[in-house]
């Protein structure tokens, strides 16, 4: 009996083991934030799937309670609107926008050809779409088209369409620069429009190029518009709010002000638009610093923008005045391209009231993947940012992603100190649990307090320390005390030490230091530094066993085939057990 009863519990073992390492084999659900690297307390998901090229996205503000009820719109390149409903179905909305003579060399040749942007208009229900196409002529257009649908919720199917051809008939577009985003503002349309790489025609009010463009939303003149010269719809100067861009692919209206990112060649601006402004673009880099807010150097690629919405809690304080944008980095971008960015999202707390930049970019998302990837729409939705990436996943697939902040995912981490990291910008160099920065030396506490340890018992480190103390200028002269501490301290009280000097001044003990003075007051240094070397008091038996099998096996792969081998064998060692005392309990019971 009692074999009979461990051959199966055996098997049982066997079995156990068996399931759980061929689960290794099966391919894993996909994890974003294995390829975008974001701050502590944000969670980034895949929020709908089954998309071909998206470049924009537009948000329903105050979506319909059925299921079949629209929450955002998308374009792809290639001709289609799609809409995602609340049970996250996608649909066609629309396809054909246009004709081109080629559509399957779109994503081939590089060119911005196709659909650009997408907008609304909830108490009319109308969505705009902005493109470029070949007309009956064969020559580029760009063009905007107005479908119709359910005023408030919008629907699945548009009920009407409207093109806006005659705005744009004196103007032949170009594969680059051409036409980019639409914003309803109340009564009005505003279109950015490139130069189509015709610096000149920026300058000219008789040309849609290189303009912002006012409208009404049938696509009608406006009479109060800087330039306006009569009621005919082919003349482009009853159109032009404002000149001299060179390729404005960000835009975001609110209550009737307007700002733009344009893309120059070297630098990017952004800035507030004023009606009947030239902004000078001339072909030249000098030309797009002029009337800047701010200047982006070297030019990232700035395209879809959005402004955190007023009254909103889903996100930090922080955030509360800044602009999001996305940057498409430098094309093509992969994890091997060296020196190259990488598509990311950038914050700029800008004050409305005093039209000013209250801080510098920050960087709030980065791509970290292996993949050619571009970063082109972004739109804040009642639930949370959604971005979307132009080019497929690992897995091939195109999607949108919603961010969303969840303190709870914080657990134990000290949230104050994490505000601190986040508000000076640690995580855009730093990575901490597998979110943040590639740049910089990851932050999780055993090879950080490791790594610094063999750092400063070093003999090197002693020797370097001896020749800094001999110089006399700022910062080195100001820290000579500090050093002398580290020095006649040891373990970690040494470690937490020096990240305290560290994070105020990063040259304080290192001459060559290219980690940037962050301006962090000596309170908020001990708060970080004592963050990061305090294991978390929730850790339990669990989280002490990953964090072991992270430390000897720091191959994602290796680690986890450890813990299914783990967990297979504590299974099947369970399994073995409960059937030896099912086999003694009635082998006990036969003898009575």
């Amino acid at each position: 009996m009692i074999k009979r009863l461990l051959i199966p519990g055996a098997f049982l073992a066997t079995l156990a083991a068996m399931t759980l390492t061929t689960a290794l084999a099966t391919p894993q659900q996909y994890d974003p934030t294995n390829d975008w690297g974001i701050d502590v307390g944000f969670v980034i998901n895949v929020d709908s799937e089954g998309f071909e090229l998206p470049t924009a996205i537009a948000l329903v503000p105050q979506p319909g309670d059925d299921p079949d009820d629209p929450i955002y719109y998308v374009t792809e390149l290639g001709g289609r609107v799609k809409v995602v409903t609340n049970d996250r179905s996608v649909h066609i909305f629309a396809e054909d926008v246009f004709e081109l003579k080629s559509k399957a060399d779109l994503p081939i040749t590089g060119s911005e050809v196709g659909l650009a942007g997408v907008c609304l208009d909830p108490r009319r229900g109308y969505v705009f779409v902005t493109f470029a196409y070949d007309d009956d002529g064969g020559v580029l257009r760009n063009n905007v088209v107005r479908f119709e649908s359910n005023p408030g919720t919008f629907s699945i199917k548009p009920t009407g369409q409207l093109e806006f051809t005659e705005v744009f008939s004196a103007d032949e577009s170009s594969p680059f620069q051409q036409i980019g985003p639409c914003q309803v503002d109340g009564d009005f349309l505003f279109v950015s429009v490139g130069d189509g790489k015709k610096p000149a025609f920026s300058q000219i009010n008789d040309s849609t190029l290189g303009k912002v463009l006012r409208m009404t939303l049938d696509g009608r003149p406006i009479t109060d518009n800087p330039f306006y010269i009569d009621s005919n719809a082919r003349n482009a100067a009853n159109y032009v709010w404002a000149k001299g861009f060179r390729n404005p692919f960000g835009m975001k209206t609110l209550d009737g002000r307007v700002f733009v990112a344009d893309n120059g060649l070297n630098l990017d601006r952004f800035l507030e638009v004023q009606a009947g402004v030239n902004y000078l673009w001339d072909g030249s880099d000098f030309s797009i610093g002029a009337n800047a807010t701010m200047v982006l150097s070297p030019s990232s690629g700035i395209a879809q923008m959005d402004r955190y919405p007023d009254g909103s809690t889903m996100f930090p304080e922080e955030y509360r005045q800044s602009f999001f944008l996305t940057t498409s980095g430098n094309l093509p971008w992969t994890k091997s391209s060296g020196t190259r960015r990488p598509p990311n999202i950038l914050t700029l707390e800008y004050s409305l009231d005093d039209q000013m930049l209250l801080a510098t970019p920050k960087q709030f998302l980065r791509y970290q993947g292996g993949q050619v990837q571009v970063l082109v729409g972004l739109g804040f939705g009642p639930s949370g940012l959604y971005f979307v990436p132009l080019y497929p996943d690992k897995r091939g697939v195109n999607a949108v992603y919603r961010v969303t902040y969840q303190p709870s995912q914080v657990g134990s981490l000290n949230k104050s100190a994490l505000e601190v990291m986040s508000h000076k910008g640690c995580f855009a160099c730093h990575s901490l649990k597998g979110t943040g920065g590639l740049q910089g030396p990851p932050l999780d506490q055993e090879g950080l307090i490791s790594r610094v340890s063999n750092r400063l018992t070093s003999a090197e480190y002693r020797q370097n320390i001896d020749e800094i103390d001999q110089l006399e200028h700022e910062p080195f002269s100001l820290y000579r005390d500090a050093r002398s501490q580290i020095l006649n301290s040891n373990g970690l009280v040494q470690v937490k030490t020096w990240l305290e000097y560290r994070i105020q001044e990063p040259r304080f003990d290192n001459t060559t230091a290219v980690m940037p003075n962050l301006d962090v007051s000596p309170e908020e240094a001990a708060l970080v530094a004592e963050f990061l070397l305090i294991p978390p008091e929730s850790e339990g038996f669990i989280d002490r066993w990953r964090n072991w099998v992270s430390k000897f096996f720091p191959n994602p792969s290796k680690r986890h085939l450890v813990y299914y081998f783990g967990a297979g064998f504590f299974l099947g060692g369970a399994a073995l057990g409960l059937s030896y005392a099912v086999a003694r309990i009635l082998r006990r019971s036969r003898r009575v």
